[in-house]
């Protein structure tokens, strides 16, 4: 069975493509079907009443279509050109690696400041 999936590929909704989903597409599928040859990170999105969720790139499309039922009308999906929110927090290449790493170094010095300032506090 195949699916046809309306893909905006900005953000007013002028450009836009559609993909045919089957069974077996993956979110991952969509986006290298969407973006241009050697473009770089892209995601997709999903946005339904002013909500936009990334969705994770080995999320099953087809599957994900149906759960919305006869909302589906109402969910608009677009391709958007950066890396994906989710994908840093989840699973990923390179760049989520990259982004973790980044993030634990902000993280570790406001860790040790406060344990800094709790065991100053102690020594007072």
């Amino acid at each position: 069975m195949l699916m046809i999936l309306t893909v905006f590929l900005s953000n007013n909704e002028q450009i836009l493509t559609e993909v045919p989903i089957t069974p077996e597409t993956t979110c991952r599928d969509v986006v290298e079907f969407c973006k241009e040859p050697g473009e770089g990170s892209c995601h997709l999105a999903e946005v339904w009443r002013g909500n936009e969720r990334p969705i994770p790139f080995d999320h099953m499309m087809y599957e994900h279509l149906q759960k919305w039922g006869p909302r589906r009308e109402e969910v608009k999906f677009f391709l958007r050109h950066e890396d994906s929110p989710t994908e840093s927090s989840e699973q990923g290449g390179r760049q989520t690696q990259e982004q973790r790493t980044q993030r634990n170094v902000i993280n570790v010095p406001a860790e040790k400041r406060t344990e800094n300032g709790v065991s100053n506090s102690e020594s007072n």
